[in-house]
């Protein structure tokens, strides 16, 4: 079957495109489905085709037999049933092909033993003996097949060049002529079987000087029956048409009875007229089978189209050549009607398919007549404009803003451009998309048309994109000036030191020297602290509360920064106020960070003389709750003006009373991470302008007092390790820099410390097993072995003395790396040494639990 009828793999040698192609419905040859369901089922199939031809056979043969002569020589020229065999060799793969022709045989055999005649039965003749109906089988069967290879080939040619429903439709036309010829070549054969047979053989049998002229009308009749049966299977009844066409049926017979009152013109015409009549009107499926099932019935009854003989009236002899005309005219309007039909079926289909494309994509259509003043809208264009389906253009006017609504209007103007891309928005909010054009109706009108697109959410991603690029670029710009300003401050500091290692062989002011060395180190280490609290403050600086005396802090800062002031010209006061003495537990880390940055702010930018920080102890505003601790920082410089005081505290913004972004230097973090540490325990922080002038800022703290909550230095957890002051120690350090190791190596021997550097997490590892240490320090990015996973195996390995990690990094997660993974004490380079030979005295907190990986 594939090998017969190749797969269609084009409609033509124009390829298609469009919509309507793309929506039009997938067709299938219906001659090609059958001979699937034959394949697939060829047994309940072969009984429903035999049910059918044995029914016609037996109606045709019933007719031909009660009203006509009925001879052999013409009723086997061709035979009734041969569109059993021709249909089967068609429609049957070829192992199957026996079937068709043992169908074809018994049907073939019916007439000569069929009892509803009126003349001799054909077995009775005493010369149609069983070689003579075997020849007239074998003639029937070889044309039968040779009409249904004929059909095979021109279906195989056609399938390529047309579309599924034309190709069936084409060679159900073709079958007519196809038919009628190779019917011709077997009247001629049949002729020649004919005469070679004895005289009294070919007069018993029929075969006269009337032969050819009958064999031929036969065979045109012959021709419609084949192709009747051809569109059939084309446009076969659904179940719901079965009932009107069987109402269909019954109008033939009923035509026999006005025939019989004497209505009628010539039988055949008339019978044919009716199954015009019925195709034209009715539906083609109904139509179709409702003509042939009545044509079968009609020629049953009354014997026309099978009844053999030659009129010598002349008006009956034009009125049979007028009804064979009728019967070939049927057949070319069933399959016209059936195409029609079929195109605009397909065509309806592609329009039903797009509109619920169309409305599915929120695409809506509208007409605007000027003229009439009238507008009309489809499903989706309602929806979006909230208006009926028609109206007038008022009202559509009226559903638009100003703008839209005009620029709507003009299009329709004389001698606009005829079409025009739109933003329209509407008043209830949908912002549309509309593509306008205008052309002239027949009446002379000017019709403006038009699709509509609601893009409202285009609109609001558009508008949401807006905004994220500039959130974007203002973080881009920030990201610019942090940059910036890090380069800067890094810079200076950086720039000092090296100086001041130049003037180190100079070693007459070494005190001085190392002092402002020590600035400059202090200057680098708070920019990085800065950044480090900006970027991730909870992460990177955790709060830890101890207990502190306000005043001894006081005091500590006015020291810290004396020697800054006094370069500026500025006198530092402390003033003290009710409970400054008594000891309070805080997060000294993070409040001496606000405060030493609100202080050299002032010190710096202020421009003042005088920079004064105050403390007062507040009572709790509530009964359960805490003492509050309120710090203050004044200076008497030149302020900050009202419109500057909100940009204060943004990251990256300075102070002074020019433009905070392009005045006095610094890296406008102070103010912001001053704020942040403040909000993160518990207080507040804002600026306020003093009396006497200048700027000031007040911090207030709740801070319970330490008596109270107990010493956290007497809850502290038992220490790791002691050791007496003088006592020597053993240190294992993991540092892949060379330089880092080898000053970090002597500032710890210069502490009594013997100390064993390794360039990696793995030699540390294994120089620990050889022997343990007091202390082992380790960088984190270290090769083959990083220092969180030399702690945690170290600690899986059973060691439990001190680890301390040291990381370079001021932002990020790689001190919360450290005390995962069991470290005592994390630190930022560089090595504090003066805290590690404190904890080295006092003892070191207990590591943490390392986490699990």
């Amino acid at each position: 079957m594939q090998s017969f009828f190749p797969p269609q793999t084009t409609t033509g040698s124009r390829r298609e495109t469009g919509e309507a192609y793309v929506f039009r419905d997938f067709e299938r040859s219906r001659f090609m489905a059958i001979r699937r369901a034959v394949d697939a089922e060829p047994w309940f199939y072969s009984c429903c085709c035999f049910a059918v031809a044995a029914l016609w056979t037996v109606l045709m043969s019933a007719g031909a037999g009660m009203h006509g002569q009925n001879l052999p020589a013409v009723n086997l020229t061709p035979h009734v049933a041969h569109f059993t065999i021709i249909l089967g060799f068609f429609f049957y793969p070829l192992r199957l092909f026996w079937v068709p022709v043992v169908a074809y045989l018994v049907l073939f055999l019916y007439p000569f033993y069929q009892p509803l005649t009126n003349a001799v039965p054909w077995h009775d003749i005493a010369d149609m003996t069983p070689d003579v109906i075997i020849q007239l089988f074998g003639i029937n069967l070889v044309f039968g097949i040779l009409v249904a290879l004929l059909y095979r080939t021109v279906f195989v040619l056609a399938r390529p060049r047309l579309r599924a429903h034309a190709a069936d439709l084409f060679l159900s036309l073709a079958s007519y002529v196809i038919f009628g010829l190779v019917g011709a070549l077997q009247i001629y054969v049949t002729s020649q079987f004919f005469l070679s047979l004895a005289e009294p053989v070919r007069t018993a049998l029929g075969f006269d000087a009337d032969f050819f002229e009958l064999a031929m009308i036969r065979n045109l009749r012959g021709c419609a029956v084949v192709a009747a049966f051809l569109l059939a299977t084309i446009e076969y009844p659904r179940k719901e048409h079965l009932l009107p066409t069987v109402g269909v049926v019954v109008l033939f017979p009923l035509l026999t009875l006005a025939q019989g009152q004497g209505f009628v013109l010539y039988p055949m015409i008339d019978v044919l007229v009716l199954a015009l009549l019925v195709v034209l009107i009715l539906p083609i499926r109904i139509g179709l089978f409702g003509s042939l099932g009545g044509i079968a019935v009609y020629a049953a009854l009354t014997g026309e189209f099978l009844i053999d003989r030659i009129s010598t009236d002349p008006t009956l002899i034009t009125l049979e050549r007028y009804s064979i005309l009728a019967l070939a005219l049927l057949l070319v309007v069933i399959p016209i009607k059936s195409q029609t039909g079929h195109v605009i079926a397909q065509k309806d289909a592609a329009i039903r398919k797009l509109n619920r494309a169309r409305d599915f994509a929120g695409v809506g259509l509208f007409a605007m007549n000027r003229a009439t003043g009238r507008f009309r809208l489809d499903d989706a264009a309602e929806r979006m404009l909230s208006l009926p389906a028609e109206g007038r253009i008022d009202a559509l006017r009226a559903s638009l803003d100003v703008d839209g609504a005009a620029a709507l209007m003009r299009v329709m103007l004389p001698g606009v451009a005829p079409a025009r891309d739109l933003k329209l928005h509407t008043v209830s909010g949908p912002v549309l998309r509309a593509f306008v054009w205008s052309d002239t109706s027949p009446t002379g009108d000017i019709v403006a048309y038009g699709i509509l697109l609601d893009v409202t959410e285009a609109e609001d991603r558009e508008a949401h994109l807006r905004e994220t690029l500039d959130e974007l670029s203002t973080r881009q710009e920030r990201q610019r000036q942090l940059f910036s300003i890090v380069s800067h401050e890094l810079r200076t500091p950086a720039s000092v030191m090296s100086i001041l290692i130049d003037d180190l062989s100079d070693a007459t002011d070494k005190p001085r020297l190392i002092r402002q060395m020590r600035e400059a180190a202090d200057q680098l280490l708070s920019v990085l602290a800065d950044m480090r609290q900006t970027v991730n403050p909870e992460k990177n600086l955790p709060v830890t509360k101890v207990s502190y005396v306000p005043a001894e802090l006081a005091e500590s800062l006015r020291n810290m920064l004396e020697l800054t002031a006094n370069e500026h010209g500025i006198a530092l006061t402390v003033a003290l106020g009710a409970g400054s003495g008594k000891a309070r537990v805080g997060d000294v880390m993070r409040l001496r960070q606000a405060l030493s940055n609100l202080m050299r702010n002032a010190v710096i930018h202020s421009r003042g003389t005088t920079v004064r920080l105050s403390f007062s102890g507040q009572p709790a505003a509530t009964p359960d709750g805490a003492p509050t601790s309120q710090w203050q920082v004044e200076d008497n410089g030149v302020g900050i003006l009202p419109d500057q005081v909100d940009r204060l505290f943004q990251p990256f913004e300075r102070g002074g009373q020019d433009d905070p972004r392009r005045s006095a230097d610094g890296s406008g973090l102070g103010l912001f991470i001053a704020r942040q540490s403040a909000e993160m325990l518990g207080g507040t922080l804002q600026h306020y302008q003093p009396l006497r002038g200048g700027a000031g800022y007040v911090l207030r703290l709740p801070e319970v007092f330490a008596d109270t909550a107990g010493s956290p230095k007497a809850e502290a957890r038992k220490p790791s390790v002691a050791r007496p002051a003088d006592a020597p120690w053993t240190v294992v350090l993991a540092e892949d820099n060379p330089l880092v190791a080898e000053v970090t190596k002597a500032r710890l021997e210069r502490l009594r410390a013997t100390v064993r550097v390794a360039e990696n997490g793995l030699s540390a590892l294994a120089m620990v097993k050889e022997q343990q240490p007091d202390v082992i320090i380790t960088d984190l990015f270290m090769p083959e072995l990083d220092g969180d996973d030399l702690v945690r195996q170290l600690r899986q390995q059973g060691y439990d003395r001190p680890v301390v990690g040291l990381t370079a990094a001021v932002v990020g997660e790689e001190m919360a790396r450290f005390r995962a993974a069991g470290a005592n004490l994390v630190m930022q380079k560089p090595l504090d040494f003066a805290e590690l030979m404190r904890l080295m005295r006092e003892g070191f907190p207990p590591a943490h639990q390392p986490a699990n990986r």
